[in-house]
C-alpha cells in the first residue's frame, strides 16, 4: 500500500482526503467513474495527458505562491526551469490570473490580530490539516475573500497550444469532486478552529478554473452548500473505513 495514501502525525496515520474520494467515487458516483474509464479507453495518450496535467498544476501553484508571497515556501526543492515554464505555457496562465492575484493581495494585506494563527499573514499556503475524525489534507490556499475566510483551489485546463484542445470554459459541474474535497478541508478547519480559536471559521470555498487563453472563472460555494458537500464526504469516509477494515486515525505500525 502506498505511503501517499496517508498523512502521519504524532505516531498516527490519517486517511488522505484525495484517496478517500478516489476509492469511493465508483460507489457514490458510478457514472463519473464510468466516464473516466471510457475516456481512458478512447484516449491512447491518456497517461501522458494526466502526467502533463499534474506537472502543469504544480507549476501554477509554484508561480502563484511566488507572486503572492515573493518566495517559494513549499516548492523550494522543486525549482522549475524557464524552459519548463515556457513548455507548459505558464506565463500565459499567469497573464490572465494576475488581476485576481492582485485582488487577493489587496484583500489580505497585512495581518489579522483577531486570530493568533494569522498574526504574521492572512494567507495560508499548503498548510496540512489534520481532523480529529481521522482524515487529513493540504488545501491549496486559505485567505480572506470578500470579507469571508475562504479555501481556494486552482484547477488548470489543458493549454490551448496543445493539439486538439478546444477553447472552451469548463462548467461548475466538472468540479463536483473538487468541491467535496474542499468542503472536507473546510470541515477539518472549522472543527479545529472551534476547538483552538487560532483561525477564523471558513465560510466559503472556491475553485478557480485557470486558462491560458482567457480570464479564469471563480466558482464559489457558501456555507449551506459546504455543509451539504461535507455531509457527503462524511458518508464516503465511513465507507472508506469499511473498505480498509480500519478506523482512523490509527497507530503507525512499523514492520
Amino acid at each position: 500500500m502506498s505511503d501517499h495514501e496517508f498523512y502521519e502525525k504524532d505516531g498516527y496515520e490519517y486517511a488522505r482526503v484525495s484517496t478517500i474520494l478516489g476509492k469511493t467515487m465508483p460507489i457514490f458516483h458510478p457514472d463519473r467513474a464510468k466516464g473516466l474509464q471510457i475516456w481512458q479507453e478512447k484516449e491512447p495518450n491518456y497517461q501522458d495527458i494526466l502526467e502533463k496535467s499534474q506537472r502543469r498544476g504544480t507549476l501554477i501553484h509554484f508561480v502563484v505562491e511566488k507572486y503572492l508571497l515573493g518566495e517559494s515556501v513549499k516548492h523550494g526543492d522543486d525549482q522549475p526551469t524557464l524552459e519548463e515554464l515556457l513548455y507548459h505555457n505558464i506565463p500565459a496562465y499567469m497573464n490572465y490570473l494576475e488581476p485576481l492575484l492582485n485582488e487577493i493581495k489587496e484583500q489580505n494585506d497585512g495581518s489579522c490580530d483577531l486570530w493568533p494563527g494569522l498574526a504574521e499573514r492572512n494567507i495560508l499556503l499548503e498548510e496540512e490539516l489534520f481532523c480529529p475524525y481521522g482524515f487529513a489534507g493540504k488545501p491549496d490556499i486559505r485567505l480572506w475573500w470578500n470579507q469571508k475566510y475562504t479555501i481556494f483551489d486552482w484547477k488548470s485546463s489543458r493549454s490551448c497550444r496543445e493539439e486538439g484542445v478546444e477553447k472552451k470554459r469548463k462548467p461548475r459541474s466538472r468540479f463536483s469532486e473538487g468541491f467535496v474535497q474542499l468542503c472536507a478541508y473546510a470541515l477539518a478547519h472549522n472543527i479545529n478552529s472551534k476547538k483552538t480559536g487560532e483561525y477564523p471559521p471558513v465560510e466559503q470555498v472556491g475553485i478557480c478554473a485557470c486558462y491560458d487563453w482567457t480570464e479564469p472563472t471563480l466558482f464559489l460555494l457558501q456555507i449551506e452548500k459546504i455543509v451539504e458537500f461535507a455531509n457527503e464526504f462524511i458518508e464516503r469516509f465511513s465507507v472508506y473505513q469499511e473498505l480498509e477494515d480500519s478506523a482512523f486515525p490509527r497507530p503507525i505500525i512499523d514492520f
